[in-house]
This record gives C-alpha cells, structure tokens and sequence, in this order.
C-alpha cells in the first residue's frame, strides 16, 4: 500500500479543516513518500469569515483632510480614502446634506498600482449603502457628481461637481486578499484572483510545482509550502488530497543468454578454415563491399557466420547481409540483416581477428544459393583471402560505388574470402 501524502502544519498538526492567517507568511509542508513523484495533487482554500466591518477613514480631499462620521457636512469635489493594506472592499456608503436633489459619485478603487473602476458599476447613488462584489484594494477615490442643468433646466445627467457630505463609509470583508502559494521562498505558482471566497477554490499548478521540487530533491522527504496574505484576514483549508505516482511493474531478469558473438552450443563448421597465411585481402568500406557466395544448406539450418578482418580504423561499423542468390546477383531486399561493431585502440598495431554473428534465430536456406555481403557504414576492414577454396563455396566477389559483382583476382586460381560457416541440425526449440 502507498504511503499517504500528508499536509502539516510546523508542528506536525493535519493542516486538513484548520484556520490560518498568513499575513507574516505560513509554512506548510507536503510529506512525501521517499523517491516518489505525484500523479495528483488537489488543495482547497476558502475564506472563514465573511463578515463585514465599516470603516470612517480618514480622507484627502479637495477640501484637506477630514474625517466624516455623520455630525457635520463637509463640501467635497473629490475625497480619497487610504487603509493601510489591501482589503476586500465590499461596499460605500456615502450621505450627501441637502440639496441638489439629484446626485452621485464616481467611484475608483486601487490595487497593485493601477486605479480601476469599481465593478459592476462606478457610478453610484448616495444617500444609502452601495453594494458591490468583494474587490481587493487600499485605496478608494470618489468623484462627486451633480446633476447638470442648461440655463434653470436640469437634464438629467450626473457631471463633476460640489456636494456637501455628512458620511463616508467604507465597507470591508474579512476575507483574506493577496493570497499567494509558493515553493519555499521561489517565485509564487499561485495567486488567487482577487479576494479568497467563501466557497472553496484550488490552488492551481500544485502537482507541477510538488514534482518539480521532487526533481530538484529527490530525497527531500517533504516539500515547504509558502502561503502569504496581505493581512491577517483568516483563511481555512477545505480539503487537501494527492496521490504518488504509480510504482512501476516489478521486473523480473532476463534468463542469461549467450554473447550474441559467440556460436551456439552444438554448431557444427559447415566449412573449413582456409590457410590463414596470406596477406592478400579485399577491402570493404563506404565505397567498397564483399561478398561470398554459396550453395544451399539442405543439411541443417545456418546458425553463425566468421569473416576474418582486420580493422583499418579506431571505430569501424558494418553490416552483414544475407541475400538469396538471383542468377549472379544477389536478391533485393536482404533475407537477413547483422550489424557489428570493431573498436580498437591501434589499428596500425592491430592483428586480424575472426568477427563472429551469431544469426538470431536459426534460419533454413534449402533449396537455393546464397550471399553474404559485407558492408561499412563508418570505417573500413580488410577482408582476408585464401587460394585454396572449398568445394562448397561457390565463389568471392566484390563491388565497388554500385558497380557490378566482380570475381576476385587472387590469390591463386581459385580464391575465396576466409569465412567459417556454423550450421545446427535442427531448429532448437528454445535459444
């Protein structure tokens, strides 16, 4: 069973249904199980209070600074309001003394230094408390409007003006603003758009942000989770929830095999080894390949193949093919295809060797002639030559840039590239 994921306070208290306030920053930390990442990770936050308290603030104004409670009436053009850190402002109530009988004001709230109409509506009546959705701000500004009038006639349209005023009343939730969450003391991955609600909210980017910690950290077993307010509005966490990701399959080892350049047990030399005494050889490179050509295996099935070489660079790549023999040709696409690799440290000093393929799996060639091609992709080999050929190769060729198969030259009148042929009896059931 997984180890569960866990949400804990600094004293090692479930985080889980509690209230906190973080306006000095809280840690939390996310206990992990040892070496694992998330595959989920789900964290909810709400306000816990939503109640309202109303505010008297002082005010800059047209007129100076004056603090309006209700007692005496003051005549405003413009009035600002400043509350020391940022709020949810969820309300305004601003009393007008007297005449004229039609009035209003503009308001605009400040957050994160830009100014913006209050919403959904910046022109509001006064006289009674307006009403509006929680907004974040420290500051308000309210521009007073009168009714307008051509000559004695009023026209119904609120223009900038004068108002004597009795009250100016700010509305502010409890709810907390600013809310970010971080990774220890990195860059926030969340931050909460506008005021927290009531209704819980999740953090987004948390699974992200946990593993990525994970990554950096990969035996940390807990990850510090930073939680910052403006104030110290209290806030709840609704609900927490993350699950590791899966473990992977147990494995199980593969059953030892045999080098696959080495001959299976029970080979038996199809061919016999040449004289190993010359030091005439064919070259096979990126221009350059080789061949040998022979007759069915009606006896048995080809197991391995050896080429005698000597490699001419540090690093040589190639590849063996098998080809069924088209008239003097050998037959498009290839029945088999082998790559191999020869490193060595040398090539000057180097001594030839016996490059040995094991096919991987047994394969029948009844019935039909065929090739074996030697080709360089990087590198080069020198494939070495015999005189004396044996009865069952049919011939040696080589090729170059495209060109046609060409017998060898030499040595001898009936020369061969030296290659040692390993055949079973039968396909082995398992290999």
């Amino acid at each position: 069973m997984d180890e569960p994921v866990t949400l804990l306070d600094l004293d090692g208290r479930p985080a889980t249904t509690r209230q906190f306030t973080a306006g000095n920053g809280l840690r939390l930390n996310v206990g992990l199980p040892a070496g694992r990442r998330l595959a989920s990770a789900r964290l909810l936050l709400a306000a816990a209070d939503g109640s309202v308290q109303t505010i008297q603030p002082a005010l800059q104004s047209d007129a100076g600074d004056r603090t309006l409670d209700g007692n005496s009436a003051v005549s405003l053009r413009w009035a600002t309001a400043e509350w020391g850190e940022e709020r949810a402002v969820v309300g305004l109530t601003v009393v007008a003394d007297g005449p004229p009988p039609r009035c209003g004001l503009r308001a605009r709230l400040f957050n994160h230094g830009n100014w913006l109409p209050v919403m959904p509506l910046d022109t509001l009546p006064t006289g009674s408390r307006q009403s509006f959705p929680p907004q974040s701000a420290s500051r308000l500004n309210a521009e007073m409007l009168i009714e307008g009038k051509i000559g004695d006639t009023a026209t119904g349209v609120l223009i900038p003006g004068a108002l004597s005023i009795k009250q100016f009343s700010i509305h502010l939730s409890q709810q907390p603003c600013g809310l970010t969450v971080a990774i220890d003391d990195e860059a926030p991955f969340f931050t909460a758009d506008g005021p927290l609600p009531l209704t819980p909210i999740e953090v987004g980017g948390l699974v992200r942000a946990l593993n990525r910690y994970r990554n950096d950290h990969p035996h940390a077993a807990s990850v510090p989770l930073q939680i910052r307010c403006a104030g110290q509005q209290a806030f709840v966490v609704s609900g927490f929830e993350a699950h590791p990701e899966a473990l992977p399959p147990p494995t199980t080892p593969d059953e030892p095999r045999a080098p696959p350049d080495t001959p299976r047990p029970g080979e038996q030399a199809w061919l016999p080894d040449g004289q190993g005494s010359t030091n005439l050889a064919r070259l096979c490179d990126g221009r350059h390949a080789a061949a040998v050509v022979l007759p069915p295996v009606d006896s048995g099935v080809l197991s391995s193949v050896a080429l005698r070489l000597r490699p001419l660079d540090r690093t040589n790549h190639g590849r063996l093919l098998i080809h069924l023999a088209n008239g003097t040709v050998p037959q498009e696409p290839a029945l088999l295809t082998m790559d191999f690799e020869v490193i060595v440290d040398e090539p000057a000093a180097s001594a030839p060797i016996w490059l040995t393929a094991r096919l991987p799996e047994p394969q029948p060639l009844t019935g039909q002639s065929w090739w074996l091609v030697c080709r360089m992709s990087e590198g080069a080999v020198l494939w070495y030559a015999d005189p004396d050929r044996p009865p069952r190769v049919a011939d040696s060729r080589y090729q170059s840039v495209d060109g046609p198969w060409l017998p060898l030259d030499g040595p001898g009148e009936a020369p061969w590239l030296q290659l040692r042929v390993g055949i079973l009896d039968a396909i082995p059931a398992t290999v």
